[in-house]
């Protein structure tokens, strides 16, 4: 019987981070077999040929170099460049990180459960933990030099050879990195299942993925299906029973047998089709992870759209250095949409939902949600590089780094205000400033951002990014009179009751401390003081830029106000 193309329509987020998914799949090894519609796909049969080996082969590809087998192979590096100098440029810091690698990467990995497991599906007649044994650090004592160990040295990085030639191998590869994608990204998404359920019985995982999610798709396509009495919760196709649940999405469906309590009068009435079950289980595929954050942006206008936006996160996300992985996707996100933008997208018909990712410790995670008007996403767009400003900038609050470049994009995705947090790194960074990377710079973009967003918001029509400059500006010069006078260890003080005026939002405690500088040092109040602080929003934004001038270190040669 000839089975016509299917079509795939547009669904809630997680269906259409499972379409994305699915595309990316197909389209790693032939851009030709879906055809995109506006609100749909279509695809033939053929497709789903080999489609576990592409579904990892995909996986494995894209985030080879956020796995395990990556940081065990990539040494062969350092190898090649000791071997070639002949151990000439190996000194105490090359044997520093060669006992490390051993000690918690190598022998780490190797004898873990995962990679047991993988061991048992590659045929080799080498006893890869019989290496892991007789792998171990190279020990130096205080009064040899390193020529003295480089024997040692040299046995442990034949045996290091051995194992890296092993894991190169084309079967060593393909289970060790399908088992790495399987643990850090597909785990994210789904669980409970097929190679994800600790009581399946078929160890090759690729098989197994095939015979949960891969045949019953061509088993129901080649089905009769006029005398089903059920229709799909998704797509409304044809169902023979509701075996089918959503039970194996992580922070979504639950498990109809266990938890009958959820359903509607104790009886689960949501199921999916195959061909739904396994759109879902591409979902790893279709959201971008790095490290403990993933993201996806459900533009649902058109599938175009939904794919050329993600594409790009992905692309950028994965293209940034790994020392600032705290903030990839977040930039990769104001970077896309920069981009869209100025392609003309029309992101002004319509709000668009993110979707993040983050795990929270290795046994809890969590989905945060936000909305995005076009009001917000050009607030973004107009403060990017006041944001790339604060990408390497944190705090330290009991006892955690806290990113600022991310805290204010959380801020903006929840459309809040940035004044809590302005308050909060002026006061650190006057109290314990060794602990808090950002200086007086980055607060003032910061208050800038907040600018932005207000005036994004309906606020500050009349005002620009000038009175934060001009308050900055202003905070400086009085601290360079407050030196002049030999007072500048009063300036704690102020900057203390300025900021308990603010955050207050007491304007005249504020003006009372202010004019009372000023006449201290003999000098006028700025003209910015009396014309903005009829607003509340100005008089904080003028008042906090005023504060951080009052803490920046004034040079000997600027102690005086120009004109």
């Amino acid at each position: 019987m000839k089975i016509e193309p299917l079509k795939i329509y547009l669904g809630n987020w997680q269906f259409n981070a499972g379409l994305v998914g699915f595309i990316n799949i197909i389209n790693h090894y032939d851009k030709k077999s879906i055809i995109i519609k506006n609100d749909y796909i279509e695809f033939t049969e053929e497709c789903l040929e080999n489609f576990s080996e592409k579904y990892f082969n995909y996986l494995s590809d894209t985030y080879v170099s956020y796995t395990s087998w990556y940081k065990i192979t990539s040494y062969e590096d350092f190898i090649n460049n000791y071997e070639d100098n002949d151990y000439s440029n190996f000194d105490e810091k090359s044997l520093e990180y060669l006992n490390h690698y051993i000690r918690d990467i190598l022998k780490k990995y190797l004898k873990s459960n995962s990679y047991k497991a993988a061991y048992e599906l590659i045929s080799s007649n080498l006893d890869i933990m019989e290496i892991e044994k007789k792998l171990s650090p190279v020990k130096i004592k205080k009064e040899e030099n390193i020529e003295n160990v480089l024997p040692d040295v040299k046995k442990q990085i034949r045996l290091i050879k051995e194992a890296t030639e092993f894991l190169n191998r084309d079967d060593a590869k393909k289970y060790i990195l399908g088992k790495n994608v399987m643990y850090q990204f597909i785990k994210n998404s789904w669980s409970g299942v097929s190679f994800l359920n600790s009581q399946t019985k078929e160890k090759n995982f690729y098989q197994d993925y095939n015979q949960h999610f891969v045949n019953p798709v061509l088993e129901y396509l080649g089905a009769d299906k006029q005398k089903y009495k059920f229709e799909c919760f998704i797509c409304d196709s044809k169902m023979k029973d509701m075996s089918n649940t959503l039970g194996f999405l992580n922070h979504t469906g639950f498990d109809t047998s266990r938890k009958a309590s959820h359903a509607w009068n104790f009886s689960n009435d949501i199921a999916i089709c195959d061909v739904c079950k396994l759109i879902y289980s591409c979902m790893p595929a279709g959201i971008t992870y790095a490290y403990d954050k993933g993201i996806f942006v459900n533009d649902n206008s058109s599938i175009k759209n939904l794919i050329k936006i993600n594409s790009n996160l992905k692309t950028r996300i994965l293209s940034y250095d790994a020392s600032e992985k705290s903030t990839n996707t977040y930039r990769a996100l104001v970077n896309s949409f920069e981009q869209q933008y100025d392609e003309k997208l029309k992101y002004e018909l319509a709000d668009i939902q993110v979707v993040r990712y983050e795990r929270i410790s290795p046994d809890k995670d969590r989905y945060m949600f936000n909305i995005l008007s076009k009001t917000i996403i050009k607030v973004i767009i107009n403060s990017k590089k006041y944001l790339d400003s604060l990408t390497k900038t944190s705090y330290r609050e009991n006892g955690n780094n806290v990113n600022i470049y991310e805290e204010t994009i959380n801020r903006l995705f929840s459309n809040q205000n940035m004044y809590t947090l302005i308050h909060r790194c002026i006061v650190y960074k006057n109290g314990n400033p060794r602990e808090n990377y950002f200086n007086g710079t980055h607060i003032i973009n910061l208050i800038r951002i907040n600018i932005e967003y207000l005036k994004g918001v309906g606020y500050l029509d009349k005002y620009g990014l000038d009175i934060a400059n001009e308050g900055n500006r202003q905070g400086y010069f009085l601290k360079s009179a407050y030196i002049e006078k030999n007072s500048v260890d009063k300036v704690d003080g102020i900057c203390y009751r300025l900021m308990n005026a603010l955050k207050t939002s007491n304007i005249h405690s504020f003006m009372d401390t202010l004019i009372n500088c000023y006449l201290y040092v003999k000098k006028p109040v700025p003209k910015i003081f009396i014309d903005t602080f009829k607003d509340e929003d100005v008089f904080k934004n003028v008042g906090y830029a005023f504060v951080s001038g009052l803490t920046v270190e004034v040079k000997e040669k600027d102690n005086k106000e120009g004109k």
